[in-house]
């Protein structure tokens, strides 16, 4: 009998922890501000941009995941003809493999500011994203699944949307020792710790409060004095946004996830979706006959990123817009 009582006693304390780990639950801490927007310029400005060139792929295929996003398989709201996206592959200097963006021809932004805005993400956080989307739409709004981010009527200033997306990735993806870590020991025991939450779209689930906190994080890193030279109550968040910036460390073997110039070049990759064809055909100019081959896997100097997220995981379910 006392087997028994000590085994239930333990069952009960597993669900008990498994209740407080509800990563989609609903928070119920006060929040800091309504937004994060009066981070968006700091990050902007002390995130340096890296040297990008870009060569446009032939048309006739676009990467499978692309592919899924376009025609509506990851939210079936989402919905554009394959035959529309301009295939890029981007090739950055502190990274020998490309990174292969889909950008709708009708997209409000050039391939140009894409690019550039995602460069500006530290190397080791920008090689936690497969595949980056941009496509028109009359509302904005941005999600990331299995590691691609798109993004719905982009803008040219949309530095804390980018990392958070990525902060997704990073979190549901695996780049922390404690995985995910919105549903970790360690985050839940620091939030607990925390009397506020950074702002009301962080307060939607611990999915998004960590990716919220990343922007937190980001700023923190990188913002001469830190988040508390212009944040005078930035105690009340701290433990969450230590703790990402802890974590990004010790991933980082002793780099920092979070701030750029620490890594000379990437050193993993989650590779690009495989293409697939694209049906229908429109007349193409030369350059897209002419243009440059589909990318496949990686280069020898980089260790894939595999993820093991399946089926409803791949998706972070995250809306934001603005």
């Amino acid at each position: 009998m006392g087997f028994l009582n000590t085994f239930a006693s333990t069952l009960a304390a597993a669900a008990f922890v498994s209740a407080q780990h509800d990563a989609g639950a609903k928070l119920d801490k006060p929040t800091l501000h309504d937004n994060l927007d009066y981070l968006k310029q700091g990050i902007i400005d002390n995130l340096p941009e890296t040297n990008f060139n870009y060569e446009l792929q032939a048309a006739g295929t676009i990467p499978d995941d692309c592919n899924k996003v376009a025609t509506g398989q990851v939210y079936n709201t989402v919905n554009y003809n394959p035959a529309d996206f301009d295939i890029f592959n981007v090739h950055y200097d502190d990274c020998g493999d490309p990174w292969v963006f889909c950008h709708h021809k009708q997209s409000p932004i050039t391939i140009d500011s894409m690019a550039r805005q995602f460069g500006k993400l530290p190397v080791q956080m920008r090689q936690w994203i497969r595949h980056v989307v941009d496509v028109p739409s009359d509302g904005g709004w941005a999600f990331e699944f299995d590691g691609t981010v798109t993004f719905l009527d982009p803008k040219d200033d949309m530095m804390p949307v980018i990392v958070h997306e990525t902060g997704h990735s990073l979190d549901l993806s695996g780049a922390y020792a404690d995985k995910p870590m919105s549903s970790s020991d360690r985050w839940w025991d620091n939030y607990n710790q925390d009397s506020n939450v950074p702002d009301t779209y962080a307060s939607t689930n611990a999915i998004e409060d960590v990716a919220q906190n990343t922007v937190v994080a980001v700023f923190n890193e990188n913002y001469p004095g830190g988040f508390g030279a212009i944040e005078p109550d930035y105690e009340k968040i701290s433990h969450q946004y230590y703790t990402l910036i802890s974590e990004a460390i010790d991933a980082g073997q002793g780099n920092n996830l979070f701030k750029p110039g620490q890594s000379a070049q990437c050193t993993h990759r989650m590779a690009p979706t495989d293409p697939v064809p694209v049906g229908g055909s429109k007349k193409r100019s030369m350059r897209e006959r002419r243009g440059a081959a589909p990318v496949v896997g990686l280069s020898k100097n980089v260790t894939e990123i595999v993820t093991k997220r399946d089926g409803a995981k791949k998706r972070s379910d995250c809306s934001l817009r603005w």
